[in-house]
């Protein structure tokens, strides 16, 4: 699970860049980031010339772009050379005719150890609820920041970074379950109010509120919560809250006994990990 010298090699879970044994090498340049990233997101795969060229020049392809690719790849074989060794640059950075490959292995990368490690959390969220926690913990540790910084934006990283952020909260809202489960509702309520402040979108959030707040007895903040994500769904998107939570709301109305036990807390609502790459 680890990388090289038993540490992660390369971060794309915030600045792109290189991780060795006194700390980051944030690559600089928008595309020296782009070509790295790129690479790292397609770990151990190639990587087409032509997803080269409409990542790096996104304002629009130069008139030789191959031989622009080529002055780029070498830029970044320098600084992987300085980085790593001559060793690692000869084996792993790989030219093709028509594309190039980073042989690395993917958890040397930190957005696949993490896809790994949410894997595995989810699958031991019933059986082992303290594990699972650690390894959500593990997970969540590895972000430094918003996802491929310094990338210049091209379609395959816009995605790609959508769908991390898009894990990453996913992972937060588990972890979050698996806190109530284990530590009771009191101390979760902070973190969910902030969460929910950040991501006003994330429906999932505001149902875990609602679920804490009605088992610490205070069904007014409960139904305070929903009033205001409704609200806010529909004036900003013309649509009511999802069914799930509709349900919790009327649960809280009835004061049904058994919202929130923990044994359903954790079961309920624990999706698959997304693939950790957006194709």
């Amino acid at each position: 699970m680890i990388g090289l010298g038993g540490f992660v090699t390369f971060r794309v879970l915030g600045s792109v860049g290189i991780i060795n044994g006194t700390g980051l090498t944030a690559l600089r340049g928008a595309r020296q980031c782009t070509l790295l990233a790129l690479l790292l997101l397609k770990a151990g795969e190639p990587v087409t010339k032509e997803q080269f060229f409409e990542e790096l020049w996104e304002e629009g392809i130069p008139s030789q772009p191959g031989n622009a690719l080529q002055a780029q790849v070498a830029r970044l074989r320098k600084v992987l050379r300085a980085e790593l060794g001559d060793e690692f640059v000869g084996r792993r950075l790989i030219t093709r005719p028509s594309s190039y490959v980073l042989d690395v292995d993917p958890l040397e990368v930190d957005v696949h150890l993490f896809g790994s490690l949410t894997k595995q959390a989810r699958a031991s969220m019933r059986s082992d609820p303290v594990g699972a926690r650690e390894l959500f913990d593990r997970a969540l540790s590895l972000w430094h920041g918003a996802p491929l910084e310094g990338v210049t934006g091209g379609p395959i990283c816009q995605s790609a970074a959508a769908q991390f952020e898009e894990n990453r909260l996913s992972a937060v809202e588990a972890r979050i379950q698996l806190d109530i489960a284990i530590d009771g509702y009191a101390q979760a309520v902070s973190e969910l109010k902030m969460l929910a402040y950040l991501a006003p979108w994330r429906e999932r959030l505001f149902e875990l509120l609602m679920v804490c707040l009605y088992r610490l007895g205070r069904q007014a903040e409960a139904i305070q919560t929903y009033n205001q994500l409704r609200s806010r769904l529909v004036e900003e998107f013309g649509m009511e809250p999802s069914p799930s939570v509709k349900s919790c709301m009327m649960a809280i109305l009835n004061q049904d006994p058994a919202l929130g036990g923990a044994e359903r807390l954790v079961v309920a609502r624990t999706p698959l990990a997304g693939s950790a790459v957006a194709s």
